[in-house]
């Protein structure tokens, strides 16, 4: 386990020693998870830290009429919902659901306080950590503002898009994009059919090489 945790951000600093004494100063329980099993459900309050330790989760946004929105997955040794365990608003935001089976390590609030003071390399940490979620849901807001699927297509490469590089990497399939983007697959499909005619990128298996970067940025007014 604590190897696993030095490679969280979390313990960013730490070597496997000092993250095996901090951790055994405080109570935490370890457990296992399925597939398919829903761990938290939107609108639940956030009692306890907790890091996946194997195995792959993600949070998912269900509206009113039941159609459903991929927001993120969640891999090891991520935290889950740092940003939502303090504060007057200390609620789930999405549904967290497992994609795998695995285990995730459980502390509860009082407790991880009493971590986070232990240590001011941990609490710099959760303070970065938190600060990164909360630019994340500032762009996801950005992008579930638009409305077309060229436009979120537009967004998603250009934030990808490394400075001085017109190759943007996936690590996602199509598929998987279509449910980031909360869209159906054969119409984000045909939409990027229609780009590559319009000769705006060339969209392989594991990246999009960017033929025409002006009108990319054009689509968001961007010049």
């Amino acid at each position: 386990m604590f190897e696993i945790l030095k490679l969280s951000p979390l313990f960013a600093g730490l070597d496997t020693l000092e993250i095996n004494l901090l951790i055994n100063k405080v109570f935490y329980q370890i457990r296992s998870f399925s597939n398919n099993e829903v761990l938290a459900f939107s609108g639940e309050r956030v009692e306890k830290a907790m890091i996946l330790l194997e195995g792959k989760l993600q949070g998912e946004m269900v509206d009113f009429s039941g159609s459903t929105l991929k927001i993120e997955e969640i891999e090891p040794p991520q935290m889950v919902a740092p940003a939502f365990l303090y504060g007057p608003q200390s609620f789930f935001p999405v549904n967290l659901s497992a994609l795998s089976d695995g285990k995730i390590l459980i502390i509860v609030k009082k407790d991880f306080t009493q971590l986070l003071a232990n240590d001011l390399r941990v609490l710099n940490n959760y303070l970065n950590i938190v600060s990164g979620k909360a630019q994340f849901l500032s762009r996801k807001i950005t992008f579930l503002s638009f409305k077309t699927i060229r436009e979120k297509i537009a967004y998603y490469l250009l934030n990808h898009l490394k400075t001085g590089m017109m190759i943007v990497s996936l690590n996602q399939s199509q598929k998987g994009l279509a449910e980031v983007f909360g869209v159906a697959r054969p119409s984000l499909a045909r939409t990027i059919s229609e780009m590559e005619e319009e000769q705006i990128f060339r969209w392989e298996r594991n990246q999009v090489i960017i033929l025409n970067l002006q009108s990319l940025r054009s689509i968001l007014g961007k010049y």
